[in-house]
């Protein structure tokens, strides 16, 4: 398999879609491709912190090593010419509750986002939009200016965009995206800047931190995260203090995970601070997920989180754990069934475990 993705490296160095034609970012399918694989987050998609748009690599990828079948199927570039490039994600979900509860069932549109990439000069200088079409209303969730080809294989972006921290895995509802605040629902506005020297990536953002709204004041969020990738491991860190007013928030965190043959395994712990006047609340977060590709287009998968809503008071914790089947039966083209538990103290307001089939289309 590593050699087939050198040879789409290669094939595809020269492709609109890749920052810096050979590094670009992880696949949209959740960080367990990146650890299965051992490559960086910048090499399937357009925005090196992950998500989003895919490169040419990550197109290449997608449609050529993830499905169970790929004879028979044509080969889509995401490519218009050789300047503009488009992309999408629709995904379907469809639950229903074990246990009595309201809604019992449910079929919603949980995410629909297009992309658009224009090069306007090759590895240099390049606009980046990544519209939301759903749920709710529409709107940009990323827009931003990227300049390129800077020392230490480098880049600037100038816009809205999705802070670098932790994890940038799909799950939102996942206690180390929900509880720190940085998941795909909260873009901000600011500047980003980032260097990707051999195994080492480091990313800093300084942004409003008034999750994409109008700046109310003077203070900024700093956001900032630093990994280290090998065939095999990888390890990383990431730290955020945002103060709003006479409020602060600071969240730290440490992540990474190792594979072996087609197991993967990936982790996050974070800590969360919230200061508001004479008020000191401290939370702890913590992420793993366990992948087995049991066979091409075929990973199970079992996902668990923890979270203390406050250390200072006991027994308030709650666990959440979701396993699942994915498949990938032909190109362009992602099928789940997962079963989510929670577990959460008596007082808390009736959870629901449910049972979920999902479809996501990408391209």
């Amino acid at each position: 398999m590593l050699f087939t993705l050198v040879g789409l490296v290669t094939v595809t160095a020269s492709g609109v879609g890749g920052p810096t034609g050979t590094t670009a970012a992880d696949h949209a399918l959740e960080p367990r491709l990146a650890m299965l694989t051992g490559l960086k987050c910048s090499v399937c998609h357009v925005n090196r912190t992950g998500g989003g748009a895919r490169t040419a690599f990550g197109a290449a990828y997608g449609q050529t090593q993830l499905p169970a079948r790929t004879e028979g199927y044509p080969f889509r570039n995401r490519a218009l010419n050789d300047w503009i490039s488009v992309g999408a994600n629709v995904r379907v979900v469809g639950s229903a509750a074990v246990t009595d509860a309201t809604p019992q069932t449910s079929i919603e549109t949980e995410r629909a986002n297009v992309y658009l990439e224009a090069r306007l000069i090759p590895d240099r200088l390049a606009i980046y939009a990544d519209e939301k079409l759903g749920p709710g209303q529409a709107g940009a969730r990323e827009v931003f200016g990227l300049v390129e080809s800077l020392p230490l294989n480098g880049y600037a972006k100038f816009g809205k965009f999705l802070p670098p921290f932790g994890l940038r895995i799909v799950d939102d509802l996942a206690f180390t995206r929900d509880v720190t605040g940085f998941n795909f629902q909260t873009p901000d506005q600011g500047v980003e800047v980032g260097v990707e020297p051999g195994p080492l990536s480091v990313f800093v953002a300084v942004s409003n931190g008034s999750g994409g709204a109008a700046e109310g004041d003077d203070q900024k969020q700093v956001t900032g995260s630093a990994v280290w990738v090998s065939r095999r491991v990888r390890l990383g860190a990431s730290a955020s203090r945002n103060r709003l007013g006479t409020n602060t928030r600071d969240v730290l965190g440490a992540y990474g995970g190792f594979n072996i043959g087609t197991f993967s395994l990936t982790g996050e712990v974070d800590r969360v601070r919230d200061r508001q006047g004479v008020s000191d609340r401290r939370q702890v977060v913590v992420y793993g997920a366990g992948n087995l590709l049991l066979r091409r287009g075929v990973n199970a998968r079992v996902t668990y989180g923890y979270h203390d809503r406050d250390t200072d008071v006991p027994e308030d914790q709650r666990v959440r754990i979701r396993v699942g089947l994915e498949v990938f039966p032909i190109p362009l083209l992602q099928a789940s069934a997962y079963l989510t538990v929670l577990d959460d103290i008596p007082q808390a307001p009736a959870q629901q475990d449910r049972v979920s089939m999902e479809l996501h289309f990408f391209f």
